[in-house]
């Protein structure tokens, strides 16, 4: 009986202790998680040097082969010239359908190149994205600084993403 209460007592000492790891690992875990030191990603856990060595970044800068100034002169006259698909040919490919679409309304579209100046100042440059800004030409009363953002794609061509 006495042997019984013994080894039931180191049983449960022994369990305690295992459930006592057990919730410090799954609190730790938790932390881990939270932090984003731990990943889920298709299905299994990483740590961030095992998702880096399994996915390195697909970020690659290369040299410019033309410069955003340079695109958006090309744009411009494009539009000018009412030759969309020109204009279309310096924009981000995922967002020329969008701006096909915008286009078409002959009015607006009219309105909008009207007020295009010659010259766009440069905001900020990042790597492979680059952000500048035009005011409308003299004429208009909108004096608001409009935003165009550029993005250099992998062969190093600069192209239109926003504007």
């Amino acid at each position: 009986m006495q042997k019984l209460k013994k080894v039931l007592k180191i049983a449960g000492i022994v369990l305690g202790v295992l459930l006592l790891i057990w919730g410090i690992d799954l609190i730790n875990t938790r932390r881990k998680i939270a932090r984003g030191d731990l990943v889920k990603w298709e299905g299994q856990w990483y740590t961030k040097e095992q998702l880096y060595k399994k996915y390195p970044p697909q970020y690659i800068e290369v040299p410019a082969k033309n410069t955003p100034e340079e695109v958006y002169t090309r744009f411009r006259e494009a539009l000018l010239k009412n030759d969309i698909e020109a204009a279309l040919d310096e924009m981000v490919i995922e967002k020329r359908e969008t701006y096909r679409q915008a286009f078409a309304d002959k009015a607006k579209f009219d309105a909008w190149v009207k007020r295009f100046p010659e010259i766009i100042k440069k905001d900020t440059e990042n790597g492979n994205f680059s952000s500048y800004f035009y005011l409308n030409n003299s004429d208009s009363n909108d004096r608001i600084s409009h935003p165009i953002t550029y993005i250099k794609n992998s062969e190093g061509y600069w192209q239109i993403d926003s504007i």
